[in-house]
């Protein structure tokens, strides 16, 4: 197995196969002996149906065009014992050294170039607006004449300096530090509101870590998670929000939209203030 088969394969395979028929050939010209020119192992393998791209099918379809075409020859059919093994034809190789070129006699060296302007001895006939001698006759490229747009230094001034110079496009894309304070804007909120209502504790979340409170504001709304953290604090202290995590995750998730309160039904009579039943002064005026 060698180079020089498949080499021979893509230069030399006729024209008439088809690319699915010259890629075969190709991965076959891979497996076969460069001196016999016949395959080692089955063309069934998964290399040579992965290689040429082609269904077990459709590898003996393309096989039988080969055949058919001149480019291989079968010499055994595979057994029980064996596999089946082809030949690759011999293909003329037209730019091989040992075969002259076939074209005009310009390019041989003992045929002298006839275009006269390639010559040594035949001067260039074209004009020199590149010789050192000819100057360019475009005003902005003299050097008598300086590019206003260039100052003394040498170095352009740009057009629009806020949008070019480093130190302002530096300024442009990094924001002014602390403005978040890590806070991501959708937990501000939440954050602000247990601040108001005198719950003071750490926020400890970094990046991903803010997942869960941020899930937790989608699904049971920041005033039910205040409210919660608020009855939470006044029983025991509280450092870390992260105390709060369990009782969030156990609050109800926010109506659906268009929900409403269901009507109460009406007390016939109205409100009345408790009275007990045997000692009437009992209760009255808030007692």
């Amino acid at each position: 197995m060698g180079i020089r088969l498949i080499v021979e394969v893509l230069n030399g395979a006729p024209e008439a196969l088809t690319h699915r028929e010259k890629l075969l050939l190709v991965v076959l010209a891979e497996d076969a002996n460069d001196d016999t020119r016949v395959t080692w192992n089955s063309v069934e393998r998964p290399e040579v149906l992965r290689g040429a791209k082609l269904s077990r099918s459709q590898l003996y379809a393309v096989l039988k065009a080969l055949a058919t075409k001149g480019a291989i020859t079968k010499l055994a059919s595979g057994q029980k014992n064996g596999t089946a093994k082809y030949k690759i034809a011999a293909f003329e190789a037209p730019q091989c050294p040992r075969i002259p070129d076939a074209g005009l006699p310009s390019q041989c060296p003992d045929s002298q170039d006839t275009d006269g302007s390639q010559c040594p001895g035949t001067p260039d006939t074209d004009a020199k607006p590149q010789c050192p001698e000819n100057a360019d006759t475009e005003p902005s490229q003299c050097q008598e004449i300086r590019d206003v747009s260039v100052p003394e230094s040498g170095t352009p001034t740009p057009l629009n300096p806020s949008s070019t110079t480093p130190s302002a496009s530096k300024q442009e894309s990094q924001p002014a530090a602390g403005l978040g304070y890590g806070i991501p804007e959708t937990a501000r909120p939440l954050v602000d509101g247990l601040t108001a209502a005198g719950v003071t504790v750490r926020w400890p979340f970094k990046g991903d870590g803010w997942f869960p409170v941020l899930s937790l504001i989608k699904k049971c709304g920041v005033p039910a998670m205040v409210d919660h953290a608020v009855k939470a604090a006044t029983r025991t202290p509280i450092e870390s929000a992260k105390y709060f995590l369990k009782g969030w995750s156990e609050l109800p998730p926010l109506p659906a939209p268009g929900a409403s309160r269901p009507p109460l039904r009406a007390v016939s009579g109205g409100w009345q203030p408790y009275q007990n039943p045997t000692d009437h002064s009992a209760y009255q005026n808030g007692w």
